[in-house]
């Protein structure tokens, strides 16, 4: 999808986080800079930091609709719960 706008420089531009996204760009760019042209693109490790940001966020969900345990001190003793290991 092709998106096209003129902007008026003022003290610098402002470029949406949404365009960003639409682009196919992560929160890690590179910027370069060339007569006539300026060129934002993909910043090295990227890929992987989306797929790290993505992980986490699926990560943090994993609790979200657990049922409660009975277990006392399950934090405490957990190699004794998961693996009937005494301390």
């Amino acid at each position: 999808m092709l998106h096209e706008q003129e902007l008026e420089v003022r003290q610098g531009i402002w470029i949406d986080r949404e365009w960003l996204r639409d682009a196919g760009l992560g929160g890690r760019l590179h910027v370069l800079i060339q007569p006539g042209e300026i060129r934002i693109l993909p910043g090295a490790g990227a890929a992987e930091q989306s797929g790290t940001t993505l992980g986490w966020d699926i990560f943090r969900t994993l609790g979200d609709e657990a049922t409660p345990g009975q277990l006392p001190d399950a934090a405490v003793d957990h190699d004794r719960y998961l693996y009937g290991k005494h301390p």
